[in-house]
């Protein structure tokens, strides 16, 4: 079954690369641990941005349990990287830094096919 879920992966990839929408990348920031002499200190901060092969929709309204809930946000779907993004990353869309509210993996259980992230506007 690993095999099946390692094609949908590449075949993810393969199409959201294919359909892909402006620019988007996930932006990590990691502070390194203080150095030892001065713990008062923090260490100093590292940026890592990974490009995404993404598509983007505005989500405004919708209905859940039978009542609309009324929103607005981006939801971004994006291809499995070799990094797993986390709620304290950072997505950059078109050049706009966005917060993450929310971080979904496809599907829910088992190998990881694509991630939904949703953005606050």
């Amino acid at each position: 079954m690993a095999d099946f879920y390692d094609e949908m992966q590449e075949f993810a990839s393969e199409m959201l690369g294919e359909f892909k929408q402006g620019v988007v990348s996930l932006s990590r920031t990691v502070t390194a641990p203080p150095d030892p002499a001065t713990p008062w200190i923090p260490g100093s901060e590292t940026t890592t941005t990974y490009p995404l092969d993404a598509v983007v929709k505005r989500v405004d309204q919708r209905y859940e349990d039978g009542v609309l809930i009324i929103q607005t946000g981006d939801m971004i779907t994006f291809a499995m990287q070799a990094v797993l993004p986390a709620l304290a990353d950072r997505l950059i869309i078109d050049g706009v830094e966005r917060a993450i509210t929310n971080l979904t993996p496809i599907p829910s259980a088992g190998t990881t096919v694509a991630w939904k992230a949703w953005c606050a506007a």
